[in-house]
């Protein structure tokens, strides 16, 4: 089961979108099981019921409003950013990749704990040293304006994060299960879709923009380290 690791919040937006496409696409939804499309529209209804039940069982804010929504898609982008830029400005530096810019960082992705993680990465960038080899790899003032102004659209991330009350179930497993399912059922409806609105036709343009394909899910910028690379072989003399 894959793990989404982008906010709860972008994936039941976005999720939302993708299963509306689904239900007015008889021939994407003719690719998949019966029912499938429904069930991942009560899942999706489902978690995002859950982020609003939040509130009362676990001291959180609940619901975001559309423009919060908006604007943690614009924080999430100026994250991608940033981790690509750290990756050629520091080459090879992977402590500083994953303590400073939270490469390869798969922390909890309750909003609270997002932007905790936020706030390390702006913090790292406001570091003149940090700032003066990022702007040797194309990042300017505009793109810290950005995204300290993205960020600014939140409160301090403590308000954000899950806090035990006494007597309150703790459901985060079956939360974060639920959560997988529904990013698996979201890729699933995609993959339906593009086979039946493959990008090689371009009038398939607008119903692929419907189905998210190549927006969702967005792009981490490279969010794990990646592997080892392998010694170079000696040719035997």
């Amino acid at each position: 089961m894959k793990t989404p690791h982008i906010p709860t919040a972008i994936l039941t937006h976005d999720g939302k979108l993708i299963i509306a496409a689904a239900k007015n696409d008889a021939a994407v939804t003719a690719r998949l099981p019966d029912g499938y499309v429904a069930a991942a529209d009560t899942l999706c209804t489902k978690v995002s019921g859950d982020i609003s039940t939040q509130k009362t069982a676990k001291g959180e804010l609940g619901n975001l409003t559309t423009g919060q929504v908006q604007n943690l898609k614009v924080l999430h982008n100026c994250m991608t950013q940033a981790r690509k830029t750290a990756r050629l400005a520091f080459p090879g530096q992977t402590v500083k990749w994953h303590q400073e810019f939270q490469i390869g960082v798969d922390g909890k992705d309750d909003l609270g704990s997002y932007l905790g993680r936020v706030d390390i990465v702006l913090g790292s960038i406001n570091n003149a040293a940090n700032l003066a080899a990022f702007k040797l790899k194309g990042w300017t003032d505009a793109e810290t304006s950005n995204f300290q102004t993205a960020r600014s659209g939140f409160g301090p991330a403590e308000q954000y994060r899950v806090k035990q009350i006494s007597g309150a179930k703790n459901t985060t497993a079956q939360k974060n299960a639920d959560a997988a399912t529904l990013y698996e059922n979201i890729l699933t409806i995609q993959n339906a879709a593009d086979l039946e609105h493959p990008a090689t036709d371009p009038a398939n343009a607008g119903v692929r923009g419907e189905f998210q394909l190549g927006i969702f899910p967005p792009d981490h910028g490279g969010n794990h380290a990646p592997p080892a690379q392998p010694a170079p072989q000696t040719k035997p003399k």
